[in-house]
């Protein structure tokens, strides 16, 4: 029995899989009818009510300690607010290919951040990954083409790069909390807290859309992202810590990258070279080395 529900766990993970990697495609499809900003409130207001909702009917409350609620703030303001301002305004600027590629760096970004704070223990094995996926990134930008490539847009990956490196942070950072409140709790409080956030901040953007002027398939685009990347895919995420632990989930998101390379050539034309596809493998084989070593706890003071 316990085999057989760790499969339904790897076939949710699948399908989240599937609908992060057509996300970026699709996300930057919207951008045709959407300034990225008014974009990204409008999704994250959608997604944080949903995913409220659905806690409630989990019977599941959002009570955080007093003592924990600044910090709840702070990473709601690093993990939805201004990472999702880099995100948007980055992919906006840059291929879906190249974005999914930069966002798998996370976890060495996570791990590195983690080692800083003291609770990540550096070795030989983690360093050789660590290079392997930033000579990846090297061999894109040196064998760039007009699909994948970094050369005319440098903007938007350094953006991306920015957004990678807020997701490592707020993914070494949560460890703290994820005992007490859960995945599931610490996911929805800190989405509520980072949109209340994000939405003040994005007014201008959202007052000058041209809303009458969307097309129906914009807006389709906006509730695939909304609730099947961020409410469906985070809860489905949330739910596979809990049930088969942070190293068999984390081994999922580097099939991300893959399907979003496939989504960006059938849906936007992004069209790589061979030797792109050689830095993409170095990049996954360096992240997977990097996510697969052995976890060593060291406590919190």
């Amino acid at each position: 029995m316990p085999d057989r529900k760790n499969y339904a766990v790897d076939a949710l993970l699948l399908s989240t899989v599937l609908i992060w990697g057509f996300n970026y495609a699709i996300v930057k499809m919207t951008f045709r009818y959407f300034h990225p900003i008014a974009f990204n409130a409008v999704r994250f207001t959608v997604s944080s009510a949903a995913m409220f909702l659905v806690l409630k009917m989990r019977g599941e409350g959002l009570r955080i300690a007093s003592h924990d609620i600044r910090r709840i703030l702070w990473l709601g303001f690093i993990a939805n607010a201004f990472y999702q301002f880099l995100f948007v305004l980055g992919l906006a600027r840059t291929g879906a290919g190249n974005g999914a590629l930069i966002m798998a760096l996370s976890p060495v970004f996570a791990f590195l951040i983690g080692v800083a704070m003291g609770r990540e223990r550096f070795s030989r094995g983690v360093l050789i990954g660590i290079i392997m996926s930033l000579a990846g990134v090297a061999a894109i930008v040196a064998f760039g083409s007009e699909g994948i490539s970094f050369a005319g847009s440098w903007r938007g990956d350094l953006l991306m790069m920015a957004a990678s490196i807020c997701w490592g942070w707020q993914s070494a950072e949560s460890t703290r909390l994820l005992g007490k409140y859960g995945p599931i709790r610490l996911t929805v409080a800190t989405m509520i807290a980072g949109t209340a956030m994000m939405v003040p901040m994005s007014l201008p953007w959202i007052i000058a859309q041209p809303w009458p002027s969307i097309a129906p398939i914009a807006w389709l685009g906006l509730g695939y992202s909304a609730l099947l990347s961020i409410a469906y895919g985070y809860f489905v995420w949330a739910h596979a810590l809990n049930t088969i632990g942070v190293a068999r989930t984390s081994v999922f998101n580097n099939l991300t990258p893959i399907v979003a390379l496939l989504a960006g050539w059938l849906l936007l034309g992004e069209n790589p070279l061979a030797s792109q596809i050689a830095g993409v493998v170095l990049v996954l084989v360096g992240v997977f080395i990097v996510r697969s070593r052995k976890p060593i706890a060291i406590p919190d003071d």
